[in-house]
């Protein structure tokens, strides 16, 4: 797949001083992941791929084997994976009892990331959005990442009924500049 990006509050400039293979790092996640049928097929591959990247997870997939796909090409057993997740870097809220929690979360020094992966409705988007902005008024959060599909129609050609409201990248981009948060959001956008 490839991957389109918008910055958000950020730049390229600015997610490097994070760390600087944190772009090449995501990108390189998207850029594996093969063409699947089902949104739950793609969050499998999300799980596997940044989990082989020492990400931490919130939880796992549903229906999720305990081998990761042949066709990812990662040698990790899911008991190593379990080993060295630490669930709590995914916490958007440290004071509020919301016990809201990202996709996954990593940390580089004292800068903490943390990754949503929407193939939701819009409504699950602004949730997300949410997170990012209590984890930075906390001072706990240095970037938030937001992966959304760029044409979900075109990509579930075969499944639209399934698919009405779901986020994409032009509502994502589009809601980020009408609601006027201050925390930094890496838009990524999955395409083929």
């Amino acid at each position: 797949m490839n991957l389109k990006s918008y910055y958000y509050n950020c730049s390229p400039d600015y997610i490097a001083s994070i760390h600087p293979d944190l772009l090449s790092e995501v990108g390189s996640i998207i850029r594996m992941l093969p063409k699947r049928e089902k949104q739950s097929q793609i969050n499998e591959d999300l799980f596997w791929l940044f989990t082989h990247k020492d990400w931490c997870y919130d939880t796992i997939p549903a229906n999720t084997a305990p081998e990761c796909p042949f066709d990812l090409d990662i040698m990790q057993s899911m008991d190593v994976i379990k080993d060295k997740n630490l669930r709590d870097l995914c916490l958007t809220s440290s004071t509020l009892a919301t016990r809201w929690h990202a996709d996954y979360a990593k940390r580089y020094g004292n800068n903490l990331v943390q990754v949503e992966a929407q193939f939701g409705k819009v409504e699950a988007m602004f949730k997300d959005f949410c997170g990012f902005r209590i984890a930075y008024a906390e001072r706990r959060l240095a970037l938030g990442i937001e992966i959304v599909l760029v044409n979900p129609p075109g990509y579930f050609a075969h499944r639209k009924n399934a698919i009405g409201g779901m986020a994409s990248f032009d509502i994502a981009k589009n809601t980020l500049a009408t609601i006027g948060l201050e925390c930094p959001i890496w838009l990524v956008g999955i395409e083929e």
